[in-house]
């Protein structure tokens, strides 16, 4: 285990101690050989009785960070809790509505294993705590790469000039984004100038968290609403330049959910498609028109619907139990890989 990891567990567990008064420690040292518990386990004394948590320990944590802990199931059983620096009284809320414990170092968190109850938000971040910093490979330029990379694995061996135009960013930039790649375990070389992605799924995973924070922002064009819910259904949006997100693509892959928020991802609002649908513009319409951040082909451009890595991000963002269900449809038919433990 990290320093840095260890020492968060310990801030949080501490904190948790002395805003409640109930024991709480960290057994460090619960790790098995086969790494069952990696970050040790969370013991909780009250009333005579004691519960031990599996330990999930993340710098930072958005909806999507949620919505995939929901998704994860628990090792042997054992009730999981999530442990991160810090999290705001609507992300507690979030959590606790989806079911998740967790616990900060500001002593805010929630537990619910009768009669053991707690749900503390509202402390504020420590003062000397400052926001965890965002790693590189984490932000716009490299998120574009590693999207390009997970979708076309082959691509790795590509040289960095052919990367850099298929993905829309400066020649320099891959070179950085592939140092990281290494330095983060993530990437090796294999002789002959031959290169490899490692960790392909948790270096998804970082990427489904990241891209509604630091990508997703910057790709919005417009928002629309319309009268008729159902105005989507019979449009061939392959048609107009452009292709479905979402909960739209997810309910054509699926056949299991009924789209409430509509994503189109286009170059530019589609202007013919916009009167004859009648749509309005409005900044709170659940029509979103979002722009394509990838040059690249795949399985369903046919189909007029984007990358499956793309909605299953989407989803996730919203941290909606429904689409969290959906979402995981769309990982095991489309994401997940039958040669390696993808979850």
């Amino acid at each position: 285990m990290e320093k840095q990891t260890k020492n968060l567990i310990n801030r949080a567990v501490e904190t948790l101690a002395q805003t409640t008064g109930i024991k709480v420690v960290h057994q460090a040292n619960a790790t098995k050989p086969e790494n069952v518990y990696p970050y040790g386990l969370v013991r909780i004394d009250y009333k005579d009785m004691h519960w031990d948590f599996t330990i999930q320990a993340k710098e930072r944590v958005t909806r999507a960070t949620v919505a995939m802990e929901k998704a994860q199931p628990t090792a042997l059983a054992r009730d999981r809790i999530l442990v991160t620096e810090y999290v705001t009284p609507p992300m507690a809320d979030l959590i606790r509505t989806i079911g998740l414990f967790f616990m900060d170092t500001a002593g805010n968190a929630y537990i619910n294993k009768p009669p053991l109850y707690i749900f503390i938000k509202g402390n504020k971040r420590p003062e000397n705590l400052k926001p965890a910093p965002i790693k590189r490979l984490f932000k716009p330029a490299g998120l574009k790469v590693v999207f390009a990379l997970l979708n076309n694995p082959q691509m790795v061996d590509w040289p960095y000039r052919q990367i850099a135009t298929v993905t829309d960013v400066a020649l320099g930039t891959v070179d950085w984004i592939f140092g990281d790649l290494k330095e983060m375990g993530f990437l090796v070389e294999i002789g002959g100038r031959k290169r490899k992605i490692t960790n392909p799924v948790p270096l998804l995973k970082r990427w489904v968290e990241a891209y509604p924070e630091q990508l997703r922002p910057k790709l919005g064009i417009e928002r629309f609403k319309a009268d008729d819910p159902d105005w989507w259904k019979n449009v061939d949006i392959a048609d107009y330049n452009a292709c479905w997100g979402g909960e739209v693509a997810a309910a054509k892959l699926t056949r299991q959910l009924k789209p409430e928020k509509i994503i189109i991802y286009a170059p530019e609002p589609p202007g013919k498609l916009i009167i004859e649908k009648k749509l309005r513009k409005t900044t709170t319409g659940e029509i979103e028109i979002l722009k394509p951040f990838w040059k690249f082909d795949h399985k369903l451009i046919n189909l007029g619907i984007a990358p499956p890595l793309l909605i299953y991000a989407d989803l996730m963002a919203t941290g909606d139990d429904r689409n969290i269900e959906t979402a995981e449809i769309i990982y095991d038919n489309y994401l997940a890989q039958p040669d390696r433990q993808d979850r």
